[in-house]
């Protein structure tokens, strides 16, 4: 029986915030760890749903490890009422924050070597979580040994008018209003040119091909459920500075795997993965991309989601070093009833 990964909660406080909970997971391999994988997920997603993935990492000899985002799953504020009256109503946009809530739950997570050198750290991102690691990877390059896009939206000319747009909307409904419309088109855009199989509802068929993965996602309100304006406006903002060259002005020697669907309505494709790859190059990286035939947005929860895991672990274990094989030393429970606490310096 495989493990399961093991539950626990991080504080983060920054001076002109209040203080948020961040929900995480951790998966030790059962041999010391030779490397470190930091998932981040895609938006309106949980951290649950890749567990499956961590199992591999961990098989595969590497820490895996996860946080809900802020405004998904488990993580909300310390004092929802002082935030909001829905506590995952936003997900924030101060890239900082976000920046620093990566490297505490890195800290808190991954065990010292014994060895004293530091673990290989390999961020993954789907969605939503590949902006993000993205621009992580261009502001902090030195924190990173290798990048992993999965189903990266593409290059989209519109975002600044739909900025534009959304900005004279907020001033009429505020940023915490559900939009009915707007929440519609935002899922079911992408449908277009899939066909409905007779046991579907016909419900995110470009997510995967995988009929119970779209089932249960559907049925699960913590994932489907209605946004504020806020937060699609922020996915837009994170599309919009990933493909601003300003945003790369400090390229390291940092190998990047972009992975997508052939199928996949918001990463694009062949041509638009060979357009990620250029522009990664031309901002001073190395990247590389595969494109998986058939499959759709979310390659990892596929119908033959094992060929993406393969993928994705022969790209970060030909970059790490060897180290000696011996029985990892015992761990210290992260589950606890004591909340970890982490000072932030924004």
């Amino acid at each position: 029986m495989m493990n399961t990964p093991e539950l626990y909660t991080i504080e983060r406080r920054e001076k002109r915030e209040p203080a948020w909970i961040l929900s995480a997971a951790r998966l030790m391999p059962e041999m010391t760890p030779r490397f470190g994988v930091q998932i981040l997920h895609g938006f309106s997603e949980k951290k649950e749903r890749w567990f499956p993935f961590m199992q591999f990492i961990a098989a595969c000899g590497g820490v895996a490890i996860i946080h809900d985002l802020r405004g998904h799953g488990a993580t909300a504020p310390a004092d929802p009422e002082g935030k909001d009256a829905d506590p995952l109503a936003d997900f924030g946009y101060a890239y900082e924050m976000l920046f620093d809530d990566l490297d505490a739950v890195w800290r808190e997570s991954v065990p010292e070597p014994a060895d004293g050198i530091p673990l290989p750290r390999f961020l993954f991102g789907h969605s939503m979580g590949a902006l993000i690691a993205g621009l992580y990877t261009a502001a902090r390059p030195a924190a990173v040994s290798g990048l992993i896009l999965s189903g990266l939206p593409h290059r989209e000319r519109l975002v600044s008018p739909v900025l534009g747009w959304f900005a004279v909307e907020s001033v009429f409904t505020g940023d915490g209003a559900c939009l009915p419309l707007l929440n519609k088109t935002a899922f079911e855009r992408y449908n277009k040119g899939f066909v409905r199989e007779p046991a579907s509802d016909g419900r995110f068929l470009w997510m995967t091909n995988d009929l119970a993965v779209r089932y249960e996602f559907a049925a699960d309100l913590v994932c489907n459920r209605a946004h504020p304006l806020r937060d699609y406006r922020n996915i837009l903002r994170l599309v919009r500075d990933f493909w601003r060259p300003s945003s790369w002005e400090k390229p390291g020697n940092i190998p990047i795997f972009v992975m997508a669907g052939e199928s996949d309505p918001i990463a694009g494709g062949p041509k638009r993965a060979d357009d990620a790859v250029r522009f990664l190059g031309d901002m001073g990286f190395t990247a590389s991309a595969k494109v998986y035939p058939g499959m759709r947005h979310e390659i990892f929860m596929d119908t033959e989601r094992e060929t993406p895991y393969t993928d994705a672990m022969r790209f970060v274990l030909t970059r790490v070093p060897k180290r000696p094989a011996r029985p990892a030393p015992a761990q210290t429970p992260v589950i606890s009833d004591q909340t970890k606490r982490t000072e932030g310096t924004e």
